[in-house]
């Protein structure tokens, strides 16, 4: 036999340079572990990430957690003037185990969650023309979006009208609120697609 080389050491090669940069993402991890923490006292170390990158912000529940969801439904006015009766515009998704690891449909969801709940706060504000207000526009667009999809290969509709309506998520047992009935919106012809 040989002579015995001996092996490195697993500590060999380590000087340190490797020590900071070991203990700093350490001290990076545990800062944005206690950040995630619900009291508002741990947010202070926030005020030192200057460019709101540094500390991630992955509370699991808001500080006020939605109790309801949204739902956007229309109906439209055919081209031969017959009204359809009301169809959901936007669904929301069944849940499955797929879920918990992979959603990106959720994303959607939190969208019109969102601009719903933007819409509603302009609601307290008097005389404001709610058809201006930028969250009306866009579930406008949406919906338009939508109908025209529907009727890609049909006459294209005189044009739609949208309502808004809050629930109680899964719980069947409350009646849905309506919060806002659109007026008529026309609709032109689309010779985008001819």
């Amino acid at each position: 036999m040989g002579p015995r080389t001996a092996l490195p050491s697993p500590r060999a090669g380590r000087g340190p340079a490797a020590a900071l940069v070991i203990g700093g993402l350490a001290a990076w991890f545990g800062v944005t572990v206690i950040s995630q923490h619900p009291q508002q006292i741990f947010d202070r170390f926030r005020r030192y990430d200057y460019t709101g990158l540094l500390i991630g912000n992955w509370r699991f529940f808001a500080p006020e957690p939605a109790q309801h969801d949204f739902h956007i439904l229309h109906r439209v006015l055919t081209a031969d003037d017959v009204q359809s009766p009301w169809a959901e515009t936007t669904h929301i998704p069944k849940r499955t185990w797929r879920q918990m690891v992979w959603f990106p449909e959720r994303r959607q969801d939190k969208a019109v969650f969102d601009v719903c709940a933007e819409l509603i706060v302009s609601f307290a504000q008097p005389k404001l023309d709610i058809t201006k207000v930028p969250a009306y526009q866009v579930l406008c667009d949406r919906v338009e979006l939508v109908v025209r999809e529907e009727y890609r290969s049909k006459p294209t509709p005189k044009g739609f009208q949208f309502v808004i309506a809050r629930s109680a998520g899964y719980d069947e047992s409350e009646d849905p609120d309506y919060l806002l009935i659109s007026q008529f919106i026309p609709l032109q012809e689309d010779h985008r697609h001819e």
